[in-house]
């Protein structure tokens, strides 16, 4: 007989609060397998395609566990909720450990119940996160690719924002929107001419990818205007990833056929949570006035709309 639900992986349980957690999706109907390592993730082939959740147990050797969540994440596995339980230290380590690709940090001197409770929404609509992303790569890739960059294009970001904008409304997860341009290109436009300034556009689009968690959209608006999509991302996190990507440009050297090249670019982000108005439209916008607040107060910087709150540990 066939599962109703995916698996549940329960991956290094040395906390007992992972066993009782795994015990009580077990009476839900999930399949629950337990893994002695985190590498458990990564191993073989499809290894992600019937999972319904990863439970991990923190451990204490941070750089492999982050390295090992970033390889999950850009294996190909969105919408697969990882919950990370551990001891203090694995909680004040909570902004590393979503960074790399957990979804939430439970301490494991919580009661099962309440981890479960907390957990629930992610639990319940994963697959519908999942099948919402992969499906707006698909219509993407089939027709709506910019013909420079080869990223999405207007309208197959806009199709996006909408099935994000609903998955993230349903599991109750906030989703963020940054909207980003080059800076001065016109200049290089007058200097070198309009080849290299195309040149310069399809090598930002290839920096804003490196920069995107693998299951985040990165799109190009038209000319050298880019927006990139963040579910399940709030509004320090999505400043973060905007301030390394800043970072990023400012650092590269754009070259080909030509000269080599350095830019700048300016970041403008904005939020949505969970209860507020759900308007994607909205988002959009308030991201692009944080971007051309960002122009008017000096270029190469990310702004927050609205106003309010600096970019922090950028």
């Amino acid at each position: 007989m066939t599962p109703v639900h995916g698996t549940i992986l329960v991956a290094r349980p040395l906390w007992p609060v992972l066993g009782r957690v795994g015990n009580l999706l077990s009476r839900q109907g999930y399949p629950v397998e337990t893994a002695a390592t985190w590498r458990a993730l990564l191993e073989g082939p499809g290894t992600s395609e019937d999972l319904a959740a990863v439970l991990l147990g923190e451990y204490g050797a941070v750089d492999e566990e982050e390295g090992i969540l970033r390889r999950f994440r850009d294996g190909g596995s969105p919408g697969i909720p990882v919950l990370l339980i551990g001891g203090r230290n694995a909680v004040r380590r909570t902004r590393r450990f979503r960074e790399a690709g957990a979804d939430m940090v439970f301490a494991a001197d919580l009661p099962e119940e309440e981890i479960l409770n907390r957990a629930q929404p992610l639990l319940a609509y994963g697959k519908m996160y999942r099948n919402a992303v992969l499906a707006g790569r698909e219509l993407s890739d089939l027709a709506m690719r910019d013909g420079l960059t080869g990223l999405p294009d207007r309208r197959g970001f806009s199709l996006d924002l909408d099935r994000s904008a609903e998955t993230a409304r349903r599991i109750g997860r906030p989703l963020s929107c940054i909207v980003t341009d080059i800076d001065d290109l016109r200049r290089v436009n007058e200097a070198y001419g309009p080849v290299v300034g195309d040149s310069v556009i399809r090598q930002f689009g290839g920096v804003l990818s490196r920069a995107k968690r693998s299951y985040d959209t990165v799109a190009r608006l038209g000319g050298d205007e880019f927006v990139w999509l963040l579910l399940g991302v709030g509004r320090d996190e999505a400043l973060r990833a905007a301030g390394r990507a800043q970072r990023m440009v400012s650092g590269s050297v754009f070259n080909g056929d030509h000269e080599p090249v350095r830019v700048t670019a300016t970041f403008g982000v904005a939020s949505l949570s969970p209860g507020r108005d759900w308007n994607a439209q909205t988002l959009v916008e308030n991201a692009d006035r944080a971007l051309y607040w960002g122009k008017e107060s000096g270029k190469n910087t990310v702004r927050f709309y609205p106003p309010g709150k600096e970019v922090a540990g950028a």
